[in-house]
C-alpha cells in the first residue's frame, strides 16, 4: 500500500453516538488538499501517542462524512472504544477539541460508491459497519434525484443505534428512503425486527429485484450475507462488501 499524503488537522468536535461509540470531526487546514470517494478510509494518528519505537500509532478508519462535507474542511470518523486491547481507540476517546490529529490517505478502491449508478441501492450494515455506508447515503442524498435507498441495519439494542437521529430523520423526510433496524439482543418492549442480519435475509430479500448492494460489518455477517444473496440470485457484480 503506497503511502498517501499526510494532513495535520485539528479535532473540532466529539459527538457521542452510543455509550461506546463517538464520531470525531477533524477540521483540516484551509490550504489542505484532500479528496476522497465515499467508502474510502484514512490512517489516523495522534502526534503525542507513540509506540515503543517512538513512532506514532496509526489506525485505519472509514471516512464517515461525505465528500460534500469537505466544503467545510471537515472529515468525520466514527470509532468504537474497544476496551482492553483497543490501544488507539481508547486513546482517541480521551482526546479533546483542539487536539492535533494526523490524517493520511485516502486509501481503498474496491469498496467505493458509484454515485452515477441509477439502480435502487440496498445498504446492509452491522454495528460500526454503518460508518462508510453513512458516507455513501449522504452522497446519494446530495443528488438532485437520488435513487431509491433501503438500509438494513443490525445492532444489539436500542442504545447501540449509531446515527439514530440522522437515519430516522431520513426515514421521515426523504422520499424513497427506507430504514429497517434489527436488534440482536432486543428488550422486552421491542416490537421491530429481531435477530442477526443474516437470519432476516430470506424473509426480507427472497429474490433479486435489480438492486446494487453495499454491505459492511464483521466478517461472519458479511460472509453469510454474501452467501444468501448469491442463493437469492443477486449477481456478483451487484454486491460490494467490506468487513472488519
Amino acid at each position: 500500500m503506497a503511502k498517501k499524503p499526510v494532513v495535520m488537522g485539528t479535532l473540532a468536535e466529539v459527538l457521542p453516538e452510543t455509550p461506546r461509540v463517538s464520531t470525531f470531526v477533524v477540521r483540516l487546514p484551509e490550504e489542505a488538499e484532500f479528496s476522497f470517494v465515499s467508502g474510502q478510509f484514512a490512517m489516523l494518528s495522534l502526534p503525542d501517542f507513540l509506540n515503543d519505537k517512538g513512532r506514532p500509532v496509526r489506525r485505519a478508519y472509514s471516512i464517515a462524512s461525505s465528500p460534500h462535507d469537505l466544503a467545510r474542511k471537515t472529515l468525520s470518523f466514527t470509532i468504537t472504544r474497544k476496551g482492553e486491547g483497543g490501544l488507539f481507540s481508547n486513546r482517541i476517546h480521551e482526546a479533546r477539541a483542539g487536539d492535533p490529529v494526523s490524517v493520511e490517505g485516502p486509501y481503498g478502491s474496491s469498496f467505493v460508491l458509484d454515485p452515477q449508478d441509477p439502480r435502487p441501492h440496498l445498504f446492509i450494515a452491522a454495528g460500526s459497519g454503518i460508518a462508510p455506508l453513512r458516507s455513501m447515503i449522504r452522497t446519494l442524498l446530495s443528488k438532485e434525484a437520488p435513487p431509491p435507498i433501503e438500509l438494513l441495519y443490525g445492532f444489539r439494542g436500542e442504545e447501540d443505534f449509531i446515527y439514530a437521529q440522522e437515519l430516522t430523520g431520513y426515514e421521515k423526510s426523504v422520499p424513497n428512503f427506507s430504514l429497517k433496524t434489527a436488534h440482536s439482543r432486543p428488550s422486552s418492549h421491542w416490537t421491530g425486527l429481531s435477530g442477526r442480519v443474516p437470519e432476516l435475509l430470506p424473509r426480507l430479500y427472497p429474490s433479486y429485484k435489480g438492486q446494487v448492494v453495499y454491505m459492511c460489518g464483521h466478517p461472519e455477517m458479511v460472509t453469510q450475507t454474501v452467501e444468501w444473496l448469491g442463493t437469492a440470485g443477486f449477481p456478483e457484480e451487484a454486491v460490494r462488501k467490506e468487513q472488519w
